[in-house]
């Protein structure tokens, strides 16, 4: 029976370098506002309560209703493409990254697709840059919730109409750096995979007690035997 395994992007993944440029640009043409995401730790969170948070940080009073979401979520869609083809804002993959997706894209045992925070135009434009999205299936974004623990299940439904059939919770994988992505894995009764390639080092991140943890995905093997024993 197949494994899902559901990969955050940003520091699972990938690495963007000046990512904040494109982001505090669509704040300031969406809500007129110079909000800047420098001034909050966005690792884990969803795009929509990362600028909440900037709002709360810069003593920001602000009702967000959907049209102005909607509006935010095309600025810094429309923004990231043009900083990313001016090569002001760069999106690399991670070591190993490519290399285990194309292992896992030739490996019936599994089907790779995406949990982010990130809103799923922003998702594309990174995995396009960083030459990953064509080995994941579509998964679940900020636009489909704010509230990361909704997305896992969100994801499994997608896949699973993909597939044509039930996968259960239990042969689902959570990969990614955080201990937000464990909490939305246990929240859906799902496995995680841990790996130290984001803010957090291997040794704080096994506190949080994941079901398996790594430094990086740079062995291929190595994370493949990891996510078949989980």
């Amino acid at each position: 029976m197949q494994r899902l395994i559901l990969f955050d992007i940003d520091g699972t993944l990938t690495r963007t370098e000046n990512g904040y440029l494109p982001f505090n640009e669509a704040i300031w043409q969406t809500f007129g506002i110079a909000g800047d995401i420098r001034t909050v730790m966005p690792d884990g969170n969803t795009d929509p309560l990362i600028v909440k948070d900037i709002f709360t940080k810069a003593n920001v009073e602000i009702e967000i209703g959907t049209d102005r979401w909607q509006q935010f979520t095309a600025n810094l869609g429309a923004s990231y493409r043009q900083h990313v083809g001016r090569g002001e804002t760069t999106v690399r993959a991670l070591p190993g990254a490519v290399e285990l997706l194309k292992a896992l894209s030739v490996n019936e045992a599994f089907i790779s697709s995406v949990v982010t925070g990130n809103f799923e135009a922003t998702a594309e434009i990174k995995l396009e840059a960083a030459g990953l999205l064509s080995y994941l299936s579509r998964g679940a974004y900020a636009s489909d919730s704010e509230n990361r623990p909704d997305l896992p299940a969100i994801a499994r439904r997608r896949c699973e109409q993909l597939a044509r059939r039930g996968i259960e919770p239990e042969r689902c994988v959570i990969v990614g750096d955080t201990p937000k992505d464990l909490e939305a894995a246990r929240g859906n009764h799902m496995k995680c995979l841990l790996v130290g390639t984001g803010r957090y080092p291997v040794e704080e991140l096994l506190y949080w007690q994941p079901d398996g943890c790594l430094a990086d995905l740079s062995d291929t093997n190595a994370v493949l035997t990891e996510l078949a024993n989980l």
